[in-house]
């Protein structure tokens, strides 16, 4: 849960208790000009349920067995994902088959630059040697390393014949 309420997200803060069914939806921004940025969500969410009839002063001893207790949530907007630089052109994707063919087995990065896009298929060939290995850009074949055919069984010396 965020600390404070100046580190939440703009958007939509939604509170429900289970127990009386009440439930309420709150904008950020009037939360903050309510109870001001530096209080705690866990107070905020108090403040916000203290007029339920299950709600417990804090410091009160514990509920006993049959009593009800307020079951209040709070659902916080999600945090903003920072947005990664993508550099201009299409991706190289270096993956690594299955051993016995047929499907890809791990699609181990999607690279940009064609040298490092060369340089990561040439570590996976290295790390996957039984495997067959390409690197593609979208769905052209730019290098391909062949699995490699399996040993055949030598005939042990002693039985041939003389």
């Amino acid at each position: 849960m965020v600390g404070l309420l100046r580190d939440i997200q703009p958007g939509r803060v939604y509170v429900d208790c289970s127990s009386c069914k009440r439930s309420g939806r709150y904008t950020v921004a009037s939360l903050r000009e309510r109870f001001g940025p530096d209080l705690s969500t866990l107070d905020m969410l108090r403040h916000l349920t203290a007029s339920c009839r299950y709600q417990r002063a804090p410091g009160s001893p514990p509920a006993r067995k049959y009593e009800h207790l307020c079951l209040a949530a709070i659902t916080l907007p999600p945090p903003a994902r920072p947005d990664i630089p993508v550099p201009p052109g299409v991706p190289y994707t270096v993956e690594v088959w299955t051993e016995t063919g047929g499907g890809i087995e791990a699609q181990l990065a999607i690279i940009y630059p064609i040298d490092m896009a060369r340089a990561a298929f040439r570590v996976a060939c290295d790390l996957w040697p039984k495997h067959e290995v390409t690197l593609r850009d979208r769905c052209r074949i730019v290098e391909k390393r062949e699995r490699p055919e399996a040993p055949t069984r030598a005939v042990p010396v002693a039985s041939l014949p003389p």
